[in-house]
């Protein structure tokens, strides 16, 4: 009797981890923590001072608008990622061995409009406002970040290397996993943009720019 058992233990300790259907095998034990990551670096704003308030509207996207200040960010979501292909017999297995989503924006621009003189008290009013508006940016960033990590957490079907996906080739599967990746990603993305638009458009409430407006007597 205690032969058989130990042959039976030997034999269950050389079972192969479960398979998918098309022969990938899984790993349910498997930590894919590391292997989804963000990335979100909210870069310095470079003050501008060639455009004017006429050309301001137009910079905003708005040619009938005269705003008095603007703050521009060009957004942008970048995904890096290193697949592992493995071929079989009836096609192939792939997973993500890291992927990394990037939120860094291209670039953050403060205007001032070149009719007010450095220094002076509108000039002053006006970039102070535009670097509440940097500041709301750099944490709206950072808790898009956390929206996205959070997304990439509950996507459990992600492939990973303790869950490949089935492929039918190399190619097929690059394919398949970025589009995985992005349908699990932009959704949230979605969200951060939208958290963003609402937090800015407060500051720029009426009663703000009544606020600001009543500092200086030289507006234009």
């Amino acid at each position: 009797m205690r032969l058989a058992a130990a042959l039976l233990l030997a034999l269950a300790s050389c079972r192969k981890a479960p398979e998918s259907p098309a022969g990938c095998v899984q790993d349910p034990g498997f930590d894919r923590s590391a292997s989804f990551r963000v990335h979100a670096e909210a870069p310095a704003a470079v003050l501008r001072r060639d455009l004017g308030l006429a050309a301001l509207g137009r910079e905003a996207g708005n040619a009938s608008e005269r705003p008095q200040g603007l703050t521009k960010v060009d957004h942008q979501v970048r995904f890096r990622s290193r697949l592992r292909v493995e071929e079989t017999r009836g096609g192939a297995c792939a997973w993500f061995e890291e992927a990394v989503v990037d939120l860094t924006p291209r670039s953050v621009e403060i205007f001032v409009p070149s009719d007010y003189a450095d220094g002076s008290c509108e000039y002053e009013a006006i970039l102070a406002h535009e670097r509440e508006h940097e500041r709301v940016h750099a944490e709206r960033l950072a808790a898009g970040a956390r929206g996205v990590s959070e997304a990439l957490a509950a996507a459990a079907w992600l492939p990973a290397k303790g869950n490949p996906a089935a492929s039918a080739g190399k190619a097929e599967a690059e394919t398949e996993l970025d589009a995985k990746l992005r349908r699990a990603v932009m959704p949230a993305v979605a969200l951060y943009k939208e958290d963003l638009r609402a937090a800015q458009a407060e500051l720029d409430a009426p009663g703000l720019y009544q606020w600001t407006s009543k500092r200086c007597s030289g507006w234009k």
